[in-house]
C-alpha cells in the first residue's frame, strides 16, 4: 500500500478507558505506517456523557474541557474515535470545523448511531443493520507489529526456559456483560490445555486479564499446577513478549481485543468458546433480535431502534469464532493444537478506508 503524496493530518481521541485505549493505540501504530500526521488528543468526560451521542450531537456538552487537549484550529482531516463517551466528542470537532474534519468511530458504542458520522467501523459478529457509510469488519484494530513484540522479547527475554519450547500460552479474559467464565470454566479449559502441552512435549504459559478476578486466577493455579502464571497485576504486562516467545496461543472466546493481537502477533490462534449469560440488559436485546427475526412491522420497528442508537443487536461470539475460522486465521480449540497453524493472511486492513 503507498502512502499519500499529502500526509493525512488526523486526531486519534483517547477518552481514558483501558479497552478504548488499545485499539486507539493500535490505529495510531497503523496509521503512522500509513505515513498519516497523528496527534493524540486525551479528552475527559463530565457527568453529561451519560446522554449519549443521540441527545449531545456535536455539542461539546459531554467535554470536559479543563481536564482534557485542545480542540481548535488548524483542524484535521479526520478526527476518529472509539467508544461511546467519544462518539459526541468526533461531531463536536467535525461541526466546530465548520464539517472540513470527517468524523469517524469505531466500535459497536460508537458506530452504532451513525447520524453525524461520515464513517463507522463495527464488528461483524455485532449484527447491526446495513448502513452506507458503516462498514463490517472481522476484528478490531490492533497495531501490533513483529517489531514491537520483538522489542518486548528483548526487555523480558527470561520470561520462559526455551528448554520448555513449544510452549502453548493461554490467555484468559472473563465474565463480560453477556456472557459468563466462572472458575469451573477457567479448570476446564486449563486442564485441557495443560494436557495439550504435555501431549506435545512442551509447556504452558497462562496470562490472565482484569477481567479475569482472584476466583478464576485460584481455579487456572489448581487446574494446572506446573503452569508458568501471569498475573493481571504483573506490570508491565509480559503479554506482548509472551506473544513472541511462544508457538501457538489459545484466547477465550470474549477476548475481541487479545484475539486481534493474537493473530497480529502471527500465532497459531486457537479460540476457546464462551457460555453466554443472562441480564436484563441481554433479555431485551434478545428480546429486540427475537422479533427482528419475525419480520414485518416488528423488525421495522426493531431497526429503528437499532438505528437511532436506542438499543444494540446482541453479539454473537461464537459467530465471531466461526467467521475468524472460516477466514482462515482462527481455529476453534477442541483439546488439540497444531504449532505450525499460523493464520492464512492478514486481519482487516481499515487502513484502506482513509485513502479513498
Amino acid at each position: 500500500m503507498s502512502s499519500p503524496k499529502t500526509p493525512l493530518n488526523i486526531w486519534l481521541i483517547a477518552d481514558g478507558l483501558p479497552g478504548n485505549e488499545t485499539q486507539i493505540r493500535g490505529l495510531e501504530a497503523d496509521l503512522r505506517k500509513l505515513g498519516a500526521d497523528v496527534e493524540l488528543k486525551s479528552i475527559r468526560s463530565n457527568r453529561w456523557h451519560v446522554l449519549g451521542a443521540a441527545l449531545l450531537g456535536g455539542s461539546g456538552l459531554s467535554i470536559k474541557f479543563d481536564s482534557s487537549d485542545p480542540l481548535q484550529a488548524p483542524w484535521p482531516d479526520f478526527v476518529i474515535g472509539t467508544g461511546r463517551r467519544s462518539g459526541p466528542w468526533v461531531r463536536y470537532v467535525k461541526r466546530a470545523s465548520g464539517g472540513k474534519t470527517k468524523a469517524v468511530m469505531f466500535g459497536q458504542k460508537g458506530a452504532n448511531y451513525m447520524a453525524g458520522l461520515d464513517r463507522g467501523f463495527v464488528l461483524k459478529h455485532w449484527n447491526f443493520p446495513a448502513h452506507p457509510n458503516r462498514i463490517s469488519a472481522l476484528l478490531p484494530p490492533s497495531g501490533v507489529t513483529l517489531e514491537q513484540l520483538e522489542t518486548a522479547k528483548t526487555k523480558m527475554p527470561d520470561l520462559l526456559d526455551s528448554k520448555g519450547a513449544p510452549w502453548l500460552l493461554l490467555v484468559v479474559g472473563g465474565r463480560c456483560f453477556d456472557h459468563a467464565f466462572e472458575p469451573e470454566d477457567a479448570r476446564d479449559i486449563a486442564s485441557r490445555a495443560a494436557s495439550e502441552a504435555k501431549r506435545l512435549g512442551g509447556s504452558l504459559a497462562i496470562i490472565t486479564s482484569r477481567r479475569s478476578g482472584a476466583a478464576v486466577e485460584k481455579a487456572l493455579l489448581e487446574a494446572a499446577p506446573n503452569a508458568t502464571f501471569f498475573p493481571a497485576s504483573m506490570s508491565p504486562s509480559p503479554l506482548y513478549a509472551l506473544f513472541a516467545l511462544t508457538n501457538a496461543a489459545i484466547i477465550t472466546g470474549d477476548s475481541e481485543s487479545m484475539i486481534a493481537e493474537s493473530i497480529a502477533a502471527n500465532l497459531p490462534t486457537y479460540i476457546a468458546p464462551v457460555r453466554p449469560r443472562w441480564s436484563l440488559r441481554m433479555g431485551i436485546e434478545r428480546g429486540a433480535w427475537a422479533l427482528y427475526c419475525l419480520g414485518g412491522p416488528l423488525a421495522w420497528l426493531i431497526t429503528c431502534l437499532w438505528k437511532a442508537g436506542v438499543i444494540m443487536p446482541p453479539r454473537s461470539l461464537s459467530a465471531m469464532a466461526n467467521n475468524l475460522v472460516s477466514a482462515q486465521i482462527a481455529h476453534l480449540f477442541d483439546g488439540l493444537i497444531d504449532v505450525t497453524a499460523k493464520p492464512k493472511r492478514s486481519p482487516d486492513d481499515f487502513m484502506k478506508y482513509f485513502l479513498d
